[in-house]
C-alpha cells in the first residue's frame, strides 16, 4: 500500500535539504499554494529601500509534483541571488515558474483538480471545456491579453466553440493575473432546438431492436431508448436495481447521481428489463466523452439511420405526449426545465402528436 503524502512532513525535509545546501531560500505553504522565502532587494514599486525577507508566490501547489518544482525554483532563486542577477520582473506572481503558456496551463490543471474531485465527470469537463480550447494556444509563447484575444477570435463568431474558448481563456487569465475580458467576444451562440426530422419514430426504434447483433449493445440501446439517457449514462445505471424497480438509478455521468430516470413507455421496462439479468459491453473509456464516442461509433458502423443520442430526444417527446409534467420530465432527463422546453420539445409536430389524438378518442 502506497504511503500517504503528508505535505508538511515533506516540506520540512525539503527545507532541511535547502538549509544544508546553504541556499538561503526556504519553501512555505499558505493554504494549498507554495511560496519561496528569501532575503531579497526591495520591489521596484515598494517604499522599502533595504533588502528584507520576502515571499515569492509560485504557480504550483502543495502536492508531490509541486514540491519537486518548488525545490528546483529554490535553487534557481539561490543562484540568481548569489550571482547578483535577481530581478523581480522574472519572479513576481510566479512568472519565474511559468513564463510561457504551457506552464500556466499545467498549473491551471493542477488547481482545477484540487478544487474538484477527479472523476469521469470532472475529467470529461476538463477535456471538453478546457483542454480542447487550450490546445489552440501557442505553448511556447508568453501568456498575454493580446494572445488570448487573437486566439479567441480565430474561432468562428457566434459558435459554441467560440463561447467555450472565451470562457476557458477568461478562467486562465484570472488564474495567471492577466488583465483581459473576453466576454464581449463570446457572441450570441444559443443551442439549437432539436430538428423534428432527426427524431426517430417508436416504430423505427423498435424495428432496430431486431437489427443489433450484439445482445450487450442491444441492452445499451434499449436503456437509452427507454430512459432517454445520455450515451455515457447508460454505463452508470444500477442494473441490479433495475430488475425490480422501473425507476432507473443513474450513479454517475454529466449531472452526477440521480434516481428519477423514468421509463417511457413503462411497457418497455416490463418487456426488456423486469426480472432479467442485464449486461452491457465492457468499454475501457477514459471519461464520459470517451464512453459517448465509443457507443456512437458502434452504431454508426451498424448504419443506424439516426444518431443514438436522438433516442433521448424521442424519449422527451414521448413524455410530453403522455402528459408527464415538464418539470418531472426535465428532472428525469437531468437538465433544466428551460433546456427541456427550448431545445428538446421544439421538435413536436403533427406526426409526434398523433398519439394525443388516440388518447383523446
Amino acid at each position: 500500500m502506497a504511503k500517504k503524502f503528508d505535505c508538511d512532513v515533506e516540506l520540512d525535509k525539503l527545507n532541511e535539504a535547502l538549509k544544508i545546501a546553504r541556499t538561503g531560500v526556504s519553501v512555505k505553504r499558505i493554504g494549498q499554494r507554495l511560496y519561496l522565502r528569501a532575503t531579497l532587494p526591495a520591489k521596484p514599486d515598494s517604499k522599502r529601500v533595504k533588502v528584507s525577507s520576502q515571499r515569492i508566490r509560485l504557480a504550483v501547489f502543495a502536492i508531490p509534483a509541486g514540491l519537486k518544482t518548488a525545490k528546483k525554483k529554490a535553487f534557481e532563486l539561490s543562484n540568481d541571488i548569489a550571482s547578483q542577477s535577481f530581478r523581480w520582473e522574472d519572479w513576481v506572481d510566479g512568472k519565474g515558474s511559468n513564463r510561457n503558456v504551457a506552464g500556466w496551463i499545467d498549473a491551471f490543471e493542477v488547481d482545477y483538480f484540487i478544487r474538484r474531485k477527479r472523476n469521469p465527470k470532472s475529467e470529461s469537463t476538463w477535456e471538453k471545456d478546457y483542454r480542447s480550447p487550450f490546445n489552440r494556444l501557442p505553448k511556447n509563447q508568453e501568456l498575454t491579453a493580446n494572445l488570448l484575444i487573437s486566439t479567441a477570435e480565430s474561432y468562428p463568431a457566434d459558435t459554441r466553440s467560440r463561447k467555450r474558448a472565451c470562457d476557458a481563456y477568461n478562467a486562465l487569465a484570472r488564474f495567471a493575473n492577466v488583465d483581459v475580458n473576453l466576454k464581449p467576444l463570446r457572441g450570441k451562440y444559443r443551442p439549437n432546438a432539436v430538428n423534428r426530422e432527426d427524431v426517430p419514430s417508436d416504430e423505427l426504434i423498435l424495428e432496430w431492436c431486431d437489427r443489433i447483433p450484439d445482445p450487450k449493445w442491444l441492452n445499451f440501446y434499449r436503456l437509452v431508448a427507454c430512459y432517454g439517457l445520455r450515451n455515457h449514462e447508460a454505463f452508470h445505471v444500477d442494473l441490479e436495481k433495475l430488475k425490480i424497480d422501473p425507476i432507473a438509478v443513474v450513479t454517475g455521468g454529466k449531472t452526477g447521481y440521480r434516481a428519477v430516470a423514468l421509463p417511457c413507455p413503462l411497457g418497455w421496462w416490463e418487456s426488456w428489463f423486469e426480472g432479467k439479468e442485464i449486461s452491457l459491453p465492457l468499454v475501457n473509456a477514459r471519461n464520459n466523452s470517451h464512453y459517448g464516442n465509443i457507443s456512437s461509433q458502434y452504431f454508426r458502423r451498424l448504419e443506424l439511420p439516426f444518431k443514438i443520442y436522438d433516442l433521448r430526444h424521442a424519449h422527451a417527446g414521448r413524455m410530453a405526449i403522455k402528459g408527464i409534467d415538464p418539470a418531472i420530465a426535465a428532472r428525469s432527463q437531468g437538465h433544466s426545465l428551460k433546456v427541456h422546453s427550448e431545445i428538446y420539445l421544439n421538435f413536436l409536430g403533427a406526426e409526434q402528436l398523433r398519439g394525443v389524438l388516440d388518447d383523446l378518442r
